[in-house]
């Protein structure tokens, strides 16, 4: 009887051994999970400040990659009938500039900021240039105060560039601090060419309010219906001429047809649909501020 006891309790006490145990593993199962970091969202990149002989902006590194900083010496004409070409005065610049996956370097935009008066020392050879200069000055100030100014169809521009402006898009103005700005969605070209992602920009140009400084910022954009660089002859319901040189009167209407209707999709887009998104541009300009 005393044996039989004696088993019995032996067996209620290796249940409640087991319990126990069960009850503390169910435990340090629940501490361990409680303290199991939980994951954390990324980060958002904060806004970087660049500043480099009296100018600054702020913009993000995650998008435009690093900026590398130049002061680029006068390139002045040596006889007066030589053409500027795209030189600049002695100016500031800045280059945006992203590595790819093999370490390559992909050009992000620039900004350039250059004195006024370098332009006219520039041209000093030139009367011709300097009045030129002055004019386009006059008409550039003209569009910062309206949007919808146009010579000769385009928005004034300050370099010179041999080419035009195939189509405007976007055209805003957006201030900075002490100046104001145009901006505006077009592609420049010498020849006839479809519009496409090599070749299009968004680009602004401004003044400060002091009138002592002019700035242009140029960023390449894609867009995903565009095709991707300019030897695309065709593109949807059109297809260029053979001879772009010299159209006859009904490719020239299709041509026009043509850029009318890219150049409303283009306006209807929105900011976000670009890639990168155009606000991110506009942020970057409206944070400029030029102290020299």
């Amino acid at each position: 009887m005393l044996k039989n006891l004696f088993i019995i309790n032996l067996v209620f006490a290796s249940f409640a051994l087991l319990s126990c145990n069960s009850v503390i593993s169910q435990n340090s199962e629940t501490e361990i999970k409680s303290e199991t970091p939980q994951p954390r969202k990324e980060a958002i990149p904060k806004q970087q400040k660049v500043e480099f002989k009296g100018v600054s902006f702020t913009y993000n590194p995650q998008i435009f990659g690093e900026v590398k900083l130049e002061e680029v010496a006068e390139s002045p004409l040596l006889n007066e009938t030589d053409k500027p070409g795209e030189d600049f005065p002695k100016h500031s610049e800045f280059h945006f500039e992203q590595l790819d996956s093999i370490n390559r370097p992909i050009d992000k935009g620039r900004i350039v900021v250059i004195p006024i008066e370098n332009y006219r020392k520039m041209y000093a050879l030139s009367t011709q240039l300097v009045k030129g200069f002055d004019e386009n000055l006059k008409n550039l100030q003209k569009a910062l105060v309206n949007k919808d100014f146009r010579d000769n169809g385009e928005i004034p521009f300050m370099p010179f560039y041999d080419a035009h402006q195939e189509f405007l898009a976007k055209v805003e103005h957006i201030s900075f601090q002490k100046g104001k700005s145009i901006c505006f969605l077009t592609q420049y070209a010498q020849e006839t060419n479809l519009i496409n992602n090599e070749d299009i920009r968004y680009y602004c140009q401004g003044i400060t309010n002091d009138g002592t400084n002019y700035v242009l910022a140029e960023f390449p954009v894609n867009v995903s219906f565009l095709p991707k660089d300019f030897y695309v002859k065709e593109f949807e319901d059109y297809q260029l001429p053979e001879i772009t040189w010299n159209m006859n009167k009904n490719e020239l209407k299709q041509y026009e047809n043509y850029i009318s209707k890219i150049t409303k999709r283009l306006e209807n887009l929105p900011s976000d649909k670009y890639d990168p998104n155009l606000s991110y541009f506009q942020e970057i300009i409206s944070s400029l501020k030029i102290e020299k």
